[in-house]
């Protein structure tokens, strides 16, 4: 006989849960009666500032993360004085023949204008024609475009123009 009790208390609970929901729901009725902004506190948000707010909702959705970039060149110079002029590359860099392989991984900071960098022994450079010098780095300015502009410029040019540098110690 006793067997039988658990059971029926069972079959009992599940008759009644609906009802018990719905009592619950009505008693919790005058919550759902008022809007959201009159359950709560006045004061507990600071308002909105004027023009509201300048940002996005959520990042950018991208299909896969950007792969890390690197400052390799900072400088408070123009870049049109940073090295020299490469006609002939700039030509092949308009037709997608000498370019960068990943463009701004490796960057390079003039007055704020960023340009991307490929090293002539093959870091991050696209050169099938090998047209590049094993010796020089090359700055791309528009890198991905038609309007593609080389400029190439050596390490001992890289110290100079790099402003942020300390100065070397003098040699004794």
């Amino acid at each position: 006989m006793s067997g039988n009790r658990p059971k029926s208390a069972l079959r009992l609970l599940r008759r009644a849960a609906p009802s018990l929901l719905l009592l619950g729901a009505l008693g919790a009725g005058t919550a759902w009666a008022e809007g959201p902004l009159d359950r709560t506190e006045p004061g507990h948000m600071p308002p909105v500032p004027p023009g509201g707010y300048d940002l996005p909702l959520s990042p950018p959705v991208v299909q896969f993360p950007l792969p890390p970039q690197w400052v390799m060149i900072r400088s408070t110079q123009d870049w049109r004085h940073a090295g020299t002029f490469e006609k002939e590359l700039s030509k092949a860099c308009a037709s997608r023949q000498f370019r960068e392989q990943m463009p701004l991984r490796y960057r390079a900071i003039f007055k704020g204008e960023v340009l991307g960098v490929a090293f002539g022994h093959g870091l991050n450079l696209h050169d099938p024609k090998k047209q590049a010098n094993r010796r020089l780095i090359y700055l791309f300015r528009n890198g991905d475009s038609t309007g593609c502009t080389i400029v190439s410029i050596t390490n001992e040019d890289v110290r100079v123009l790099n402003d942020a540098q300390p100065a070397a110690a003098p040699k004794r």
